[in-house]
């Protein structure tokens, strides 16, 4: 031991330490092995401890953002490492490794903190010892660099102009082979030069192992200094941006990413790095960490993408507790006064007390999708969507013989044609002709000349709907005001659906699930029902089905029922102990998906697209259809999808491991949750109020839609919706779309276009109208067709209206056909055609389940919706619905 102490002694940390507090260290050093090629600590991971080598090798590795490793050091006995994480508890600066066999003294921080507590004149000693050893190295450093400086300055001073303009934008290049370096500069600087001398073993340029050459670290600098003088940095910037391109072309996203965001151009910086997120997150986690930490905070603030990159890239480099503090940081910063976000703080604190940072950093991702969830379902959402399900950025360089340049011609076109905005853009010329061939040059459809403006500017408005140009309710409100100013129809008409029923109903059910949401209500209740039932697979698969189909009835915005549940799946997920995400989470999620969105058409209130489809019926139907007797009517075809869906769930969906039983972490959160809240109490007996209300409906007489107002007013005079959650909670881009279209039906009815709609889509129904089976299999068929294009809202809107005045030739009511294309407007093959679906899954990072995992029930969920169909005829013959 008393080697080993002069050893400690020699340490520069410990250099000016007694022998006697020398031995308090060693107090503190446990003995631990390693085998050959055994990683120690990697390099970016948190720096916890020092290490002394008893016996054995290990290597220093550097590694660098270009996959590869380079051995700086060979390591023995009595050497040391680690003794900065002492200090700082920084990332560690390089990778260690075993060589053979080792056995070290290791000193936790820990252990180290409690020494300097009962030491504190240790921290002047090396305060002390710090000083002196930073003024030898700087001098030693400043001596070296002078020699260099003069030396870089001589070869500069050399150099043609030319050759000078070349070195200084060179300086801005990190290592690269002969190839690179030509198709960089694109052969229009002499970059033979940097080959050449390189190749001379020239100090100022090195040639690496792989083929690459950079110039040195401090001939970069002096190069750098005389760039940022001569050109300035408006021009450092536009060349940054032009190598960030050249690198793109190349299929290089790393050094494109480094040069968008050195040029400050952030959008396109994040564009790359969502595109290239889980290559990088596997491959380089630490160049995410270091891109991150440039951006400015309101970039990060602004998009909830970053700040899931910044933290999955903490946790993949080992550094949970900063992973959790990275949320931490940015949800106090997005302060919310809800209950609800207030329970998954506190949920959070309690788990990190407890040093499970991973059950932390799920609540607090949780917190942060609510306080988000009102931009999620907005347009902007669909194309962040899109870039995040964007497939990996190419890595592969281009083959021999391949022409850059014709890569990126081709690339440009098929960027142009693939892109939002071109898509827009011929969306909107597309719904400009054909709106304006109908509108001004009438041709004979046989209507009427009113009549063929009205179908003219209703092909414009669901053209620029599918084709997303403006946002939806933007359109309709355009749809309103020309009818309104040209005099079609009367302003009391057209805007009669901001006064219809259905309106009201509506606000008032999402006033009602943004209290329940809010409150902490939902997450209470969703944690009950999961402790209800066995904590096994198979009862769990039962669980989250049930949970789905509950919540579906509270809350109609889906966005706000997936956001929440899909992290708690993920939660339920790993209390179970599968991996996330696999065959087993996946089922899970299949599950919970029946409420989440594929049975929106049990309940009246289920999703907004029944309330929509039942705001176009006529008064007479809207009248019979209550919520209670929506439900009896549906109930049926949905308990037959229900049992095929869970039973192809637990088939297709077998876990791959048993599950661990534990209640553990369900029953801590619940423990955290504590007693029901003032507003908790208050959301519930609201929520019971307005079903019961709802229920008994043709008894009192009262329409559901005041009962929903009358909840809608109790809660907000209580103060359980704010002014806060009035305006973020409520989906009012719905409201006003709804307010805008409901009028559709009457305006197609007072100018004939009904009528017409019959007369065209008879030929096509007619010859199946005879039997219900068929026509039944028709319209679904129709259904799945035009939901390859549209989406299921409008698939609805467009379907209803050129079908329910179908009814009275068919002999059945308005609302079966409705229904039918309800049923069938939940199918879905591709991610695009479910905006919710790609919530779920980026809400958990692609944690929650896998898309080739669950296409695969796809195909189970449209037999199941004609067979749910076909199968309730005979009932929907005995409620008198088909005659």
């Amino acid at each position: 031991m008393e080697g080993l102490a002069d050893t400690i002694r020699s340490v520069l940390i410990f250099s000016g330490l007694s022998r006697e507090d020398v031995a308090k260290v060693l107090g503190k050093m446990e003995e631990i092995s390693f085998e050959a090629d055994a990683t120690i600590f990697s390099q970016g991971e948190q720096g916890d401890a020092f290490y002394l080598i008893q016996s054995g090798a290990v290597q220093v590795l550097l590694e660098s953002g270009s996959d590869k490793s380079e051995v700086v050091a060979i390591l023995g006995p009595r050497d040391w490492f680690g003794e900065m994480a002492l200090l700082t508890g920084e990332p560690r600066s390089a990778t260690i490794r075993t060589i053979k066999s080792t056995s070290l003294w290791r000193l936790r921080r820990e252990d180290w903190d409690e020494l300097i507590e009962k030491h504190p004149t240790w921290l002047l000693q090396l305060s002390a010892t710090l000083s002196k050893r930073l003024s030898y190295v700087d001098r030693q450093y400043s001596t070296g660099r002078e020699a260099f400086n003069a030396l870089a300055e001589e070869f500069y001073s050399a150099r043609e102009p030319d050759e000078q303009a070349f070195f200084r934008q060179a300086s801005l290049i990190s290592a690269a082979d002969k190839r690179t370096w030509s198709e960089i500069f694109q052969n229009s600087a002499p970059t033979h030069l940097i080959i050449e001398l390189g190749d001379g073993q020239f100090p100022l340029i090195r040639r690496l192992e792989n083929g690459q050459y950079e110039l040195h670290s401090f001939f970069r600098d002096f190069l750098r200094e005389k760039l940022h003088a001569v050109e300035g940095e408006e021009m450092t910037r536009r060349l940054h941006t032009r190598f960030a391109e050249r690198y793109e072309a190349l299929g290089n996203p790393r050094e494109a990413i480094h040069h968008r965001v050195e040029a400050e151009d952030w959008s396109n910086a994040i564009r790359l790095l969502t595109a290239a997120s889980e290559h990088l997150l596997n491959e380089a986690p630490l160049l995410i960490k270091t891109v991150l930490e440039k951006f400015p905070p309101e970039q990060l603030l602004a998009d909830l993408r970053l700040v899931n990159l910044r933290a999955s890239a903490l946790i993949q480099l080992g550094d949970m507790a900063g992973a959790y503090r990275s949320y931490r940081e940015v949800l106090t910063q997005k302060a919310s006064s809800a209950d609800g976000i207030a329970v998954y703080r506190r949920m959070a604190e309690t788990l990190a007390q407890r040093n499970d940072y991973g059950q932390a950093i799920n609540q607090l991702r949780s917190a942060l999708n609510v306080i988000s969830q009102e931009s999620v379902a907005s347009n902007g959402y669909q194309e962040r969507v899109q870039e995040i399900s964007l497939p990996g950025f190419p890595m592969a360089s281009p083959g021999a013989g391949t022409k850059p340049q014709s890569r990126s011609v081709v690339k440009r076109w098929k960027s142009l044609f693939g892109s939002p905005s071109f898509t827009k853009w011929f969306g909107a010329v597309f719904g400009l002709a054909v709106g304006g061939y109908l509108w001004f040059g009438q041709p004979d459809i046989g209507l009427d000349a009113s009549a063929t403006k009205l179908l003219g500017l209703i092909c414009f408005t669901l053209i620029f709907w599918v084709f997303r140009v403006l946002p939806d309710y933007g359109v309709a409100l355009v749809f309103a005001m020309v009818i309104i100013l040209t005099k079609l129809q009367s302003a009391e008409t057209v805007m009669g659906g901001f006064a219809s029923t259905t309106w009201f109903m509506t606000l008032g059910v999402l006033g009602l699930g943004a209290a329940i949401t809010g409150s902490g209500l939902f997450y209470r209740f969703s944690l009950h029902l999961v402790r209800m039932f066995p904590l096994s697979y198979y009862w769990q698969i039962i669980a989250t089905g049930v949970m789905g189909v509950v919540v579906m009835a509270l809350i109609p915005q889906q966005t706000a029922r997936t956001v929440i549940t899909s992290q708690m799946l993920v939660n339920l997920s790993e209390s179970l102990g599968y991996k996330t995400p696999s065959r087993a989470s996946t089922g899970l999620f299949v599950a919970s998906f029946l409420g989440l969105g594929q049975l929106g058409f049990l309940f009246l209130t289920g999703s907004t697209t029944s309330l929509i489809a039942w705001g176009l019926l006529p008064n007479d139907v809207r009248a019979q259809f209550t919520w209670g007797y929506w439900f009896i009517a549906a109930l049926p075809p949905t308990l037959v999808v229900i049992v095929i869906i869970l039973l192809c769930s637990i088939v297709l969906y077998r876990p791959e491991s048993q599950p661990k039983i534990s209640y553990t972490m369900v029953q801590t959160q619940l423990n955290v949750l504590g007693p029901l809240s003032y507003k908790e109490w208050i959301s519930q007996a609201v929520l019971l109020f307005t079903v019961a209300g709802w229920l008994t409906a043709p008894y009192h007489g009262i329409d559901g839609a005041w009962i929903s107002i009358i909840a809608f007013a109790v809660l907000v005079n209580t103060g359980i919706i704010d002014w806060n959650m009035l305006r973020k909670g409520i989906d009012w881009e719905l409201l006003i779309y709804m307010g805008a279209t409901l009028s559709i039906p009457i305006l197609l009815k007072q100018a004939r276009i009904d009528v017409w709609l019959v007369d065209v889509m008879s030929p096509l129904i007619v010859p199946f109208i005879d039997s219900p089976v068929r026509f039944f299999l028709v319209i679904a068929l129709l259904t799945y067709i035009l939901k390859l294009v549209f989406t299921s809202f409008l698939t609805v809107v467009t379907l209803s209206v050129a079908l329910l005045p179908l009814s009275i030739d068919v002999g059945m009511s308005p609302w079966i056909i409705a229904m039918i294309i309800l049923i069938a407007s939940e199918v879905w093959f591709f991610p695009y055609q479910v905006d919710w679906h790609m919530l779920a899954y980026s809400t958990t990072d692609g944690k929650g389940f896998s898309y080739p995992l669950m296409c695969r029930i796809n195909i189970f969920y449209a037999l199941a919706y004609i067979v749910a169909l076909i199968v309730a005829i005979p009932y929907w013959r005995y409620l008198g619905l088909i005659g």
